[in-house]
């Protein structure tokens, strides 16, 4: 019996534990690499996980580690980078990698565009995907020359993700500025931590107005597989991350997604979240994810398993296009959506009786799985994080 390549997953935050449980689950050998020993994919029975020189810090030491683990390999792996350093390291890095390992991934160009939020607004331009009013800037001399041209509110945010992170944490996306004194405050302050921005005018409108397609586009340029889901809430909740999503078929969006990945000849898996402008109904762009997206469990959940179907692509193996899937599922991050909750609950827009009405529906989770608990043991301290749940609950309630 021959065994099947090894799939390496770049990154066991959840994103790419979805990936490790996707893929686990199909009988793929599965290796988990993070520099981060706390990401809960370390503990998925679905992979052997390993610790591994930081792709951003040490890009040497990692191509030298993963090309002495490739030799011990017959068939070449595939390699499934699932953050966007694991993505620049890797398109930085494809001449050395790509003679023993299988991965995909738009042209070394395109994906130092897509990773500058800066260079992504051009691109959707040109492409002639709708886009928010949008400046790249670099100086407060910069801010003063546009601060005009911005409709109020605006947001202010990262050009490259990494260092914004690093800053500011993974969950803040941005920071609002409701005149032009705030912007240049809060441009000031990330000029000062060295981080570059843009400046971008605020699409109005509730959370479930966010969407997003995700498609993943083969070796041959066929499109393999086609999803697409809203948001019901994020965290934080006016620049955050989904925290309870659901997929719903939207036939506009996928058209407007998929024009935009064929004018930039996009290659591999891909998403692109949109907000649709409560004033005149249009889909606006919000950002493009060269990469699976965190919420790809849900995916696999209604029927489309794009870490696999990626996977059999790359090694030679048949794949039926898939583009149908189950509407309505719902995919939560369960500590994150308390903290939306709390924050909704401050404002008088959500009760708890309607917050948990609407997450006892999820079938797909952030970290759970019935079948591999531990990820989930380890991400809330084995209990100790739900612990303090009362607490966060009698402080709102003193905040009101």
């Amino acid at each position: 019996m021959v065994e099947r390549p090894l799939a390496i997953v770049m990154g066991l935050f959840d994103t790419g534990l979805g990936a490790v449980r996707s893929l686990g689950r199909a009988g793929v050998r599965v290796l988990g690499i993070d520099s981060d020993r706390a990401m809960p994919g370390f503990a998925s029975r679905y992979c052997h996980a390993t610790a591994c020189p930081d792709p951003a810090k040490e890009p040497e030491a990692l191509v030298d580690a993963l090309l002495e683990g490739g030799r011990e390999e017959g068939e070449p792996g595939v390699l499934l980078p699932t953050s966007d350093v694991f993505v620049q390291f890797l398109s930085r890095m494809r001449v050395r990698l790509g003679g023993r390992f299988r991965f995909a991934l738009p042209e070394a160009d395109v994906v130092e565009a897509i990773l500058d939020k800066g260079k992504q607004y051009e691109l959707a331009a040109s492409a002639g995907v709708p886009c928010p009013r949008t400046f790249a800037v670099k100086s407060t001399t910069e801010v003063a020359a546009v601060e005009g041209e911005i409709d109020y509110p605006a947001i202010v945010k990262p050009c490259v993700g990494q260092p914004w992170r690093q800053h500011f944490g993974g969950s803040l996306k941005g920071l609002r500025a409701s005149n032009s004194a705030e912007l240049h405050a809060r441009c000031a302050g990330v000029f000062a931590a060295g981080l570059e921005v843009v400046v971008q005018s605020i699409v109005p409108g509730p959370n479930t107005n966010h969407v997003k397609v995700c498609a993943c586009i083969g070796s041959k340029s066929q499109t393999l597989a086609l999803f697409t889901l809203r948001k019901i809430r994020q965290y934080p909740t006016e620049f955050g991350v989904g925290s309870l999503v659901e997929s719903a078929h939207d036939p506009e969006l996928t058209e407007l997604g998929m024009r935009f990945f064929r004018a930039i000849s996009y290659h591999g898996i891909g998403s692109i979240e949109f907000k649709r402008d409560e004033r005149d109904g249009q889909l606006k762009l919000i950002e493009l994810n060269p990469r699976l997206w965190q919420q790809n469990a849900l995916a696999t959940a209604c029927g489309i398993n794009f870490p696999l179907i990626q996977y059999l692509d790359l090694t030679g193996q048949p794949v039926e296009p898939q583009t149908e899937f189950k509407a309505g599922v719902r995919w939560l991050d369960l500590m994150a959506d308390f903290q939306a909750f709390l924050s909704y609950r401050r404002r008088g827009q959500l009760g708890l009786w309607r917050w948990m009405r609407s997450i006892v529906r999820a079938r797909s989770f952030a970290t759970f799985a019935w079948d591999d608990p531990q990820p989930f043991l380890k991400n809330y301290g084995y209990g100790l994080k739900l612990l303090r749940a009362p607490a966060y609950m009698a402080r709102a309630r003193s905040d009101r």
